[in-house]
This record gives structure tokens, C-alpha cells and sequence, in this order.
């Protein structure tokens, strides 16, 4: 697990699954950090995969215009190399 800079803290009250809360008591146990350590990393790792999930689809929404744009510009210099 990354070192986090630490500083300021919130404290934060959840209930979850009892599972899901031993899989966080063994992450923490086997990494040798708090629970609330877990947890965060946690919540980092999901923001960044949520980002880039994000970004997946904005790029295969622009795929279409991008690939048009690319071919437009391919059919321009075919005619500027035909000359």
C-alpha cells in the first residue's frame, strides 16, 4: 500500500457487510496498517478507476467523429499526393 501523507483527519461512521469488514481486517492485518488506511486506499483506487471509466466512454463516444476526421484528412492528402 502507497505512503499517504498524513495530516488532518475526518472520522467517519459506515456499516457494511460483515464480509466485506473482515476482507478489510485481513488487508490491513497482512499490509500492516489501519483499518481506516485500508478504507482509504480503497476509495482511491475506486475514484481512479471511476475517472478512467469515465474517460473510456467519452472516447468511444468521439470515436465515430475522430475516425471521420481522420479519414477526411487521409482523402485530402491522397488528393494532394495525386497531383
Amino acid at each position: 500500500m502507497a505512503r499517504m501523507k498524513q495530516g488532518h483527519r475526518e472520522k467517519l461512521s459506515v456499516t457494511i457487510d460483515p464480509r466485506v469488514y473482515q476482507a478489510v481486517q485481513r488487508h490491513a492485518k497482512r499490509a500492516k496498517v489501519t483499518k481506516s488506511r485500508v478504507v482509504e486506499e480503497a476509495i482511491r483506487v475506486w475514484e481512479r478507476s471511476r475517472v478512467a471509466a469515465l474517460a473510456r466512454e467519452g472516447y468511444q463516444e468521439m470515436a465515430p467523429e475522430d475516425l471521420a476526421d481522420a479519414e477526411a484528412y487521409l482523402a485530402v492528402l491522397d488528393e494532394l499526393g495525386g497531383e
